[in-house]
């Protein structure tokens, strides 16, 4: 008897170191208000004064580009999505990231013009790359802002190992998690096309907003990685930068943070036919002059307003 008490004892306490490491690790803050960018309701600029703006303003490139997304884009868009990024600080250099080529789903990302709110929805499926976790590879993450998302999961991300030995199905989290934040340098929240312009919107447009915006126009030139020809603009940060998770959050000041994730340069790729931010590279000069890849993101094979099968952003689909 006093052998199975003893047991029950430390079954309650290893069940109990559980449930609070799940509390602990799936924890995160509420998100951040995104900032709104507001359609002017101007007339666009013609495809010619668009592509001029590459050359000498690029911050109302960006501001028509968020325009007509705003504008044609209604049910979201279907794409492949290549990235390749330093997460706090590793792989270190020179030792290169992984490149990781996914398959990417967006609903819901542009604001509702009576509501002011979203109701963003994201389906990931990588094709290769696929981070391990516990010694498993994440294949697909699913997140939904809907309330009526199936098991909890409106507000919350969940994760799906087919190879994993126990839960194969991860525990809905917040997207902020540590966990979330030890897989990628950004929310999934603003995996799509649109918050990834609004969030160089901001940082650019703040920039210029203080005298700080340099930036030169690289030209017109083909991308193999993007399968497109792009207008392809630098900026030049004015010091060390880097962004926070999520976009309206908080950037992390940490010198040793900044140190090891910062970046001193962005390059931007916009498709002159789609108006779309197609591509981005974030690079970190060393004081020895090395340029040290930070984070590149590129999209490529875009639908724009796809027709959605229901089962599309559920944990049945993200298991296929």
């Amino acid at each position: 008897m006093r052998t199975v008490a003893i047991t029950g004892v430390v079954f309650a306490v290893i069940a109990g170191a559980a449930v609070y490491a799940y509390h602990t690790l799936t924890q995160g803050a509420p998100p951040p208000p995104a900032p709104e960018f507001q359609d002017t309701g101007e007339t666009l600029a013609t495809q010619i004064d668009f592509e001029k703006l590459a050359q000498t303003d690029p911050v109302k490139l960006l501001a028509e580009c968020l325009m007509r997304y705003q504008r044609e884009v209604k049910s979201g868009i279907h794409c492949t999505l290549e990235k390749q990024e330093r997460v706090k600080g590793q792989p270190p250099h020179p030792e290169m990231p992984p490149v990781e080529v996914i398959d990417l789903w967006v609903r819901g990302d542009v604001p509702d013009p009576h509501t002011h709110q979203t109701a963003i929805e994201v389906l990931m499926k990588w094709q290769s790359g696929a981070r391990k976790v516990l010694g498993s590879e994440i294949t697909g993450t699913l997140f939904s802002e809907k309330p009526e998302a199936e098991n909890g999961l409106g507000g919350k991300v969940v994760t799906w190992r087919p190879k994993a030995f126990g839960l194969k199905l991860g525990p809905p989290m917040l997207p902020n998690s540590k966990p979330a934040q030890e897989q990628s340098r950004y929310c999934i929240r603003d995996a799509g096309l649109y918050r990834t312009m609004l969030r160089t919107y901001e940082a650019w447009k703040a920039r210029q907003d203080v005298g700080e915006l340099k930036f030169d126009y690289l030209g017109k030139k083909f991308s193999d990685k993007t399968a497109s020809e792009c207008l392809m603009i630098r900026r030049y940060c004015p010091r060390i930068e880097i962004d926070a998770f999520e976009i309206g959050g908080t950037a992390r000041s940490d010198p040793k943070v900044v140190a090891a994730e910062g970046f001193t340069d962005v390059t931007i790729f916009i498709d002159p036919q789609l108006w779309l931010q197609v591509g981005t590279e974030l690079y970190r000069t060393e004081p020895d002059g090395t340029r040290v890849l930070v984070g590149a993101y590129y999209f490529r094979d875009i639908t724009l307003n796809p027709t959605f099968v229901p089962e599309t952003f559920t944990t049945e689909w993200l298991k296929k």
